[in-house]
Formats: C-alpha cells, sequence, structure tokens
C-alpha cells in the first residue's frame, strides 16, 4: 500500500513503499545522494560500483529497480543492460538508466537495450522518487495482469494457460533429469451437468470450488504462480474439467493408484446451500514414460483416457493406452463418414414389428435406422448412435428417420389398409428431448407427410428424462397434446421408478428384455412381471414386452396377461419390402375391430 505522496507540478502521486533498488554507478557519492533521496520510499538498497559486481548483487537479491549508471569506465551502462536483459533470472527487471547526456542518440539506444526509464544527471529528489515509483507500479500491476491472466477466477487454481506452460516445464526436466518421472491426471464429474440444471449454476459453481478445495489439499498442491514452480499443480481447464499434474510420480502404478485414492476423496458428499450432494468422477491418467516432449499431446491422451473411464461405467480411472488413440481415430473417421452419409441411402430403415400376444395382429412397427457404409460395410448403431448424440447430428438423423418412416407408413396404409401396422414408433434421443424446437419440427414432418399425430408413438427412457427434467416434462406434455402417444421405454432396467410413471404422460410401457428373458426361469420375475401388468392396467397404460426370443417367454407371457410384444421370437427388424411379405402371413387388422 502507498505511504505517503509528492507532488510533480501540482500533481498528487503515490509512493510504493518497501521496494528493494540496486545501484549500479562507479561514483559512491551518487550511491549516498540517491539513497538520501529514495528515504521517504523506504526502500532496500543495494550498490555496486562496477557492472561485473552489478549483475552479481542482481543475482543475488533480485531487485525491483535497478538504477544503471550510462558513464562508467570499463562496461557502458548500456552493455551491463544488454548482459542484464540476456540473463533468463534478471530479464525481467526494469532498469532506469541514469545519464548526464542530452544526446537523442544515447537515450534512443537506451530504450533499443531495453531501458524501462532514465533519468538525467544533476536530478532532483522528488523527480527520481516519481520515477523510481513508476516503474515499481508499472511493473507490479504487469505481474498482476500476468497472474490474472493464469488463474481460474471461480477456483483460484491455475488455468489452461499456466497448466501446460507447467507440464511442458515438467516434460523438459525430464529430458534434462533422467530418473525425473511424473502423471497427469484430468478429471471429469459424472452428474456436474445434471447438477446444474436441477440446482442451479450457483451450486454448480459452488461445487468447482469445493472439488478445487478437496484437490489441492489432499494432492498437496503448490500454489505458486510462478512456471517453474515445483510441486504437484492442480489446474482446471473449464466447466467441470481438471487437470493434476503429479510430482516425483516415477511410474504409472503410481501414478494410477495417487488417482484411486482421490476418486474415494471426491465421492465423499459435498453440503452446499443445504444441499447434500454426491458426483462421483472419471479420471484418465498419462505418465511421462510415455516419452512425451508435447503438453498437447499428454493431455491429449489424459483427456482420451478419461473418455474411456466415462465408457466404462463412469466413476473409475483408467490408463491411457496407444491402442485409445485408435479408437479415438476411428471414432473421428465415422463422425466424418457419418457426417457424408446423411441424406444418402447409405442410411436406411428397418422395422421391428410389435405384435398383440392376444391375437397375433400387427399392433405397430419400432423404426430402427442402419448404416451400410460403401467401405466398411454394416456398421453396428451401437457404433454411430453415440457418435451422433455427442455432435447432434443426432437431430438432422431424427429428423431423416421420422420423415422417411412417416412416408412409408403413409404408402402400406394406402396400399394395404388392412395388414398395416396401426402407428409407427419412433425413438427420442436425449439430444432431441433436450431440443426446444423438436415439437415444432415433429408437427412440421407429420405435416409435411401426411400422418396423424395420433399414429406416432414417441419412445423415451427415464434415465433421458432425468437428464431434462423440466424441459422433457414440457415437451411430452406439448406432444402429448397434439395427440401423440408417448412410450416408456426399457422399464424395468433397475432405474425405473414409478413415480415417473405418474409424473409424465405415458400411455405404453415397454417392458425392458432384462425381465423377459428372465420370466420362467425365477418365480419372482415372474411375479414382479405381473404386477408390472396389473399396475399398467390400473393406470390405463399398454403394455409392450420387448426381448421375447423363446415359445417359453411367448407362453408366460401371455398367461400373465400381457398384452403385446417385439422380439426376435417374433419378428427381426425388417427392411418395408419384406415387412409387406413377413405380414401377409397374420391376421388382419379388421379382426381386432371385430
Amino acid at each position: 500500500m502507498p505511504d505517503e505522496a509528492f507532488s510533480i507540478d501540482g500533481v498528487e502521486r503515490a509512493f510504493i513503499a518497501h521496494a528493494s533498488v540496486l545501484i549500479i554507478d562507479d561514483d559512491p557519492d551518487i550511491h549516498a545522494l540517491i539513497t538520501a533521496m529514495l528515504h521517504p520510499l523506504r526502500p532496500s538498497i543495494e550498490t555496486a560500483l562496477d557492472g561485473a559486481t552489478g549483475i552479481a548483487a542482481a543475482r543475488a537479491c533480485l531487485p525491483d529497480v535497478i538504477l544503471l549508471d550510462q558513464d562508467m569506465p570499463g562496461a557502458t551502462g548500456i552493455e551491463v543492460l544488454g548482459l542484464l536483459r540476456a540473463d533468463p533470472e534478471l530479464a525481467a527487471v526494469p532498469v532506469v538508466i541514469i545519464t548526464g547526456s542530452d544526446s537523442r542518440s544515447v537515450l534512443a539506444a537506451c530504450f533499443a537495450a531495453g531501458a524501462a526509464d532514465y533519468i538525467r544527471k544533476p536530478f532532483i529528489g522528488v523527480e527520481l522518487r516519481a520515477r523510481v515509483s513508476s516503474v515499481i507500479e508499472r511493473q507490479r500491476m504487469l505481474a498482476q495482469l500476468g497472474r490474472a491472466a493464469r488463474i481460474d477466477k471461480l477456483t483460484g487454481l491455475p488455468n489452461r494457460a499456466l497448466l501446460q506452460e507447467r507440464l511442458q516445464s515438467a516434460i523438459h526436466r525430464t529430458e534434462r533429469e533422467p530418473d525425473y518421472g511424473f502423471g497427469v491426471m484430468f478429471i471429469d464429474f459424472d452428474r456436474f451437468k445434471m447438477i446444474n440444471d436441477s440446482l442451479g449454476h450457483d451450486v454448480g459453481d459452488l461445487l468447482l470450488a469445493e472439488i478445487a478445495t478437496r484437490l489441492r489439499n489432499n494432492l498437496r498442491a503448490n500454489d505458486s504462480f510462478a512456471l517453474d514452480a515445483a510441486g504437484t499443480t492442480v489446474a482446471r481447464l473449464g466447466g467441470d474439467e481438471f487437470v493434476v499434474i503429479l510430482d516425483s510420480v516415477r511410474t504409472p502404478e503410481q501414478a494410477k493408484a495417487a488417482a484411486e485414492r482421490m476418486l474415494a476423496v471426491l465421492e465423499r458428499p459435498y453440503t452446499l446451500k443445504s444441499h447434500s450432494i454426491r458426483s462421483s468422477a472419471s479420471i484418465g491418467i498419462t505418465h511421462s514414460s510415455g516419452g512425451y516432449s508435447s503438453a498437447d499431446d499428454m493431455l491429449r491422451d489424459a483427456d482420451i483416457a478419461m473418455y474411456e473411464a466415462k465408457g466404462r461405467g463412469k466413476a473409475c480411472v483408467v490408463q491411457f493406452s496407444t491402442g485409445m488413440r485408435e479408437a479415438v481415430r476411428q471414432r473421428m473417421d465415422t463422425e466424418t463418414d457419418l457426417r457424408d452419409a446423411l441424406g444418402t441411402d447409405q442410411l436406411f430403415l428397418v422395422y421391428q414389428p410389435i405384435i398383440s400376444l392376444e391375437d397375433r395382429h400387427l399392433e405397430s412397427v419400432e423404426v430402427l435406422v442402419r448404416w451400410r457404409h460403401p467401405h466398411r460395410g454394416m456398421i453396428s448403431p451401437a457404433d454411430f448412435i453415440p457418435i451422433a448424440e455427442e455432435t447432434r447430428l443426432i437431430i438432422p438423423l431424427g429428423d431423416f428417420i421420422l420423415r422417411q418412416a412417416c412416408h412409408q407408413f403413409v404408402k402400406w396404409q394406402t396400399c394395404d389398409p388392412d395388414h398395416a401396422p396401426g402407428y409407427i414408433s419412433v425413438n427420442l434421443s436425449r439430444v432431441q428431448l433436450a431440443d426446444p424446437a423438436i415439437v415444432t419440427r415433429t408437427l412440421e414432418i407429420l405435416r409435411e407427410t401426411g400422418v396423424d399425430p395420433r399414429q406416432l408413438q414417441l419412445e423415451v427412457t427415464e434415465s433421458q428424462l432425468m437428464q431434462q427434467r423440466e424441459l422433457a416434462s414440457t415437451l411430452l406434455a406439448a406432444f402429448k397434446a397434439e395427440g401423440i402417444r408417448i412410450a416408456m421405454d426399457d422399464f424395468g432396467t433397475g432405474y425405473s421408478s414409478l413415480s415417473c410413471l405418474q409424473e409424465y404422460p405415458f400411455d405404453v410401457l415397454k417392458i425392458d428384455r432384462a425381465l423377459t428373458e428372465n420370466v420362467g426361469r425365477d418365480g419372482g420375475y415372474s411375479a414382479l412381471l405381473h404386477a408390472v401388468v396389473t399396475l399398467s392396467e390400473n393406470l390405463g397404460l399398454h403394455v409392450v414386452a420387448e426381448g421375447i426370443e423363446t415359445l417359453e417367454q411367448l407362453v408366460l407371457l401371455q398367461a400373465l396377461g400381457c398384452p403385446a410384444g417385439q422380439g426376435y421370437f417374433l419378428a427381426k427388424p425388417m427392411e418395408a419390402a419384406v415387412v409387406e411379405t413377413w405380414w401377409a402371413g397374420l391376421p388382419l387388422r379388421s379382426v381386432e375391430a371385430a
């Protein structure tokens, strides 16, 4: 803080007190004069009579400012300044040149060599104090700005810029010291978006700050913001992503052990604004033994390992391997090819019949998309649908599926209304369910193709609803108001709850194959399925059992009163022309009306 003020031409200026000043001048009387003039600032003053001694003194005390005489015997001030600027430790120390010359060329040479300011002899105390204070103040402001540019405001941790500098510095250290090793942990929190959406961004920010505190405290991180600060570094990249440089970790196994310890620390409940919150983490690990030369490459591989951890069920640690990099490359190729495939006949639809278990007539078809790649052959939906969701390609892909299915449905209704399904069933992804424009686009496609909204069923899962609870509720209500049927898919997978059946406007309950395949093997499953059928009837929900694979399952489901089902025993997913051949052996839909 400033201790006093002085005036130059009537302008009040503040001194910066307690600075350290180094005077390099061959005249001891000048040392005494400057010391006396700067006394009001109460600086710490060191002196030197020549350039070599001055440079050594500067290294020893690292002053806030150096006052350097230009006209010294031996090396001139400009020559000494050149040596100071060439020294990595002293290059940033500001230098004020003291000169008796009025020559513009001399002053220009001083600034060209890197001087921060100059003062002419003879000088007066107030001017000297003003120039020294101004230089020190400017230097400290630059240091503060540099620090602000290297920290994350929310958590106070190093940001991406400082992290990359520290990481590159650690990599260089491994090149100098073969016995030195370090690890990198890339941390992402598994339920952060849900917490933000359900409890608000203020609670989300409090959670991030608490996560930062736990990481810093449990890893004994270095709080310095210097580039080459030794010790473990904890940094926030942005969002809910944190990166830790584990200092002096010699093996990948040690790095993984440290990450696994952090999982337990991070999974402990957080109490924020009276909310008790649990948030597990997925952690990817890389180690310097991988021979990295680039900070970006090491971060990339740690990020890849983190996504692999999420793919393995989250809340776990995964050590990077080169095979993961190949998987990412293939994923990127798949994404590029999928973009090219949109709007072409590479993507086509198949239809899996949903059949009445009472009289075997065709109730509906579930619409599924398939991809026949010109070089890779058939690509499984399990390989390309997650990529479509992550990249939001699922939005145009979903519109394509609905439009094509509607055109096919109208064709069936026109050509063979007695056999044709009464409605089509289309799946909504979590990304579509978070798209406020989905209702408008769906209704436009229905009008465009001439399909009555009552002839469309949309399938969603409870896990999708929980990710976008409020918006999903609004969108499903809007669909329902237009007459579109809503089906809860995958009921019985362990996540489903009865409260969800009352909260959302479902028309249909689709029992997951996990329940269906155990019917007959365990009496408990049969009792549970019977209870689900009875409950659904009481709630006015139509039940469809998925995954019927055997005659025994079919018979038992019929005995339990399940009204409808689908599965490979009844019919596999088929292209439209095959469906038309297949349904020739089914009872006519008119039987149902009779």
